[in-house]
């Protein structure tokens, strides 16, 4: 729906996401945010997908909130206050909140660097400061600056929905999770387009639903995508006979 606005001499309509982003810039303009404002009462983190409850309008991750209505029942983890039924597994989505997120940039806590509130969990897998703090080292000691950077030999892909690039699989399913988890919208699968036997007009109707559930894993590690249907099955056959000969 489109609502009349005047800008100076001229009438300009904009949409209830307009209005929502523009009211978001006013607020984080006008006021002082400290880490703390976004962090998550239960992981004790920044947001991954903030949601509120609708009766004490407290926010948590989501994932952070289902699981505490998985182990304590269906009342919020900070109050107690009771969660209606359809809260219990599909919570409200806190868009107010992660619009700021992706608006405003804060300090890392463990390395001080400037990082946007949306991608500060991201952030957290390449920040060294924060992995020695909390023993999560990567054994590799060429630690990637960018959570979403992919090695030279992988495939890479861009995002179907914001255009983002260079994604390798995993980093293209954690990317349309931290960003557009709760779009439901219609694209070309990216990963299934590039298979052999892809076709690059298939549209998904749910694309994040279906890369979660379809690209947990790596196709090419169990099988090579490169042979038709007859020579897998041939292959499956052959190697089958490896465990008995």
């Amino acid at each position: 729906m489109l609502f009349p606005v005047q800008v100076g001499f001229k009438s300009r309509n904009i949409s209830w996401t307009q209005m929502a982003e523009a009211k978001a810039l006013t607020s984080v303009f006008s006021e002082n945010h400290e880490a703390e404002d976004f962090s998550c009462s239960v992981c004790q983190e920044i947001f991954q997908t903030p949601v509120r409850t609708q009766t004490c309008q407290h926010v948590f991750c989501r994932k952070c909130l289902l699981m505490a209505i998985k182990a304590s029942g269906a009342h919020c983890p900070l109050c107690r206050g009771t969660l209606s039924r359809w809260e219990r597994s599909a919570p409200t989505r806190a868009s107010d909140i992660e619009l700021k997120m992706r608006i405003l940039s804060l300090g890392c806590t463990y390395c001080g660097k400037p990082v946007k509130l949306s991608y500060m969990r991201l952030h957290y897998k390449s920040c060294k400061s924060y992995q020695e703090e909390f023993g999560t080292a990567s054994k590799d000691t060429k630690l990637q600056s960018d959570p979403f950077s992919t090695k030279p030999s992988d495939t890479t892909y861009k995002c179907p929905l914001c255009q983002h690039g260079d994604l390798n699989r995993k980093a293209l399913l954690d990317h349309c999770n931290f960003m557009h988890y709760f779009e439901v919208a219609e694209a070309v699968c990216p990963i299934c387009s590039a298979l052999p036997c892809g076709d690059a007009s298939q549209i998904t109707g749910n694309i994040v639903g279906h890369l979660n559930a379809r690209h947990q894993f790596n196709y090419e590690e169990f099988m090579n995508v490169y042979l038709d249907e007859e020579a897998q099955f041939q292959a499956a056959i052959e190697k089958s006979y490896q465990f008995f000969y």
